[in-house]
């Protein structure tokens, strides 16, 4: 998506392409809704859907032009040079491989240590005992539809506010509304209500930090090695974040509650603020050639 756009659309491509991912779990939401008689075989059988459509999209993919150009010139020049993962750690890259990948860990580990036990924290409310599993289940999709719909603000503010005052700030923006609205939304609220009306700013904030990697990563390498940095970045991140639901799980064992776990996770977010005080500044910057 970066090497496709030109310069002056390729950030706002990037927060459009990443709101795809709440447009999903709205979707999703919305399944649950209508099919919440019929258990959850059936959702997981409609979930399919998306890989077939995924079969017909890649038709119509070309390859980006400016790979295309910079495969050209290493072919002119005597072929391209082997590409070693290792390069990703070589002194000129170091600093941004490891900045990507941590903030990369900070947000998925927020999220799936913290906002992912949203349908739990709706189950676990008072006034929602005894009601069937069906209407639970319409409930948590009520809940996850709010949740993505502030996630959706969030990624589509992401780009815009990162053009106008830096990649950093937004990134601290977004950890900073993160560290507060987790133990927020997870402590505060005591009925449905007022979880609906926190949820929308939880996303907004832990879910609106993904925007910026489609963004930032990308500006940090050269043509040659960006989508393998992009994905090394974000997916050793998701690898290290694993371990975020069990720390979770652990956490309420030993607190008592999700609630105290998921402000417990929300310091997670410490980290990221300490990260991006050595994260370089690309705004203003062309992407590498």
């Amino acid at each position: 998506m970066a090497e496709a756009w030109p310069e002056d659309k390729r950030t706002r491509a990037a927060g459009l392409l990443q709101s795809a991912w709440a447009a999903g779990f709205l979707a999703a939401a919305v399944i649950n809704l209508l099919l919440r008689h019929h258990g959850w075989r059936p959702i997981f059988a409609v979930g399919v859907l998306p890989a077939v459509v995924a079969l017909f999209v890649r038709l119509w993919v070309r390859e980006p032009e400016r790979w295309v150009k910079a495969r050209a010139e290493e072919r002119r020049a005597g072929g391209p040079r082997p590409l070693k993962l290792m390069e990703l750690f070589s002194p000129g890259l170091l600093r941004p491989t490891l900045v990507g990948s941590g903030l990369a860990f900070v947000a998925v580990f927020g999220l799936w240590g913290a906002t992912n036990w949203t349908p739990t924290l709706v189950r676990k409310l008072p006034e929602l005992q005894g009601l069937s599993t069906a209407e639970l289940a319409s409930r948590v999709s009520y809940a996850t539809m709010l949740l993505n719909a502030g996630a959706l603000a969030g990624y589509l503010s992401f780009s815009p506010l990162a053009d106008r005052v830096g990649r950093r700030a937004v990134f601290a923006l977004m950890c900073v509304g993160s560290l507060v609205m987790l133990p927020v939304t997870f402590l505060t609220p005591r009925t449905y209500g007022e979880v609906l009306l926190l949820l929308p700013l939880l996303g907004f904030f832990n879910n609106g930090i993904f925007s910026g990697f489609p963004i930032y990563l990308p500006e940090l390498y050269p043509t040659r090695i960006r989508a393998t940095a992009a994905g090394f970045c974000f997916n050793v991140g998701r690898v290290l974040a694993a371990t975020g639901p069990f720390v979770t799980g652990y956490l309420v064992v030993t607190l008592g509650n999700f609630g105290r776990a998921a402000s417990a996770m929300a310091l997670i977010y410490v980290v990221g603020l300490l990260i991006l005080l050595f994260a370089p500044e690309t705004r203003g910057r062309l992407l590498p050639p």
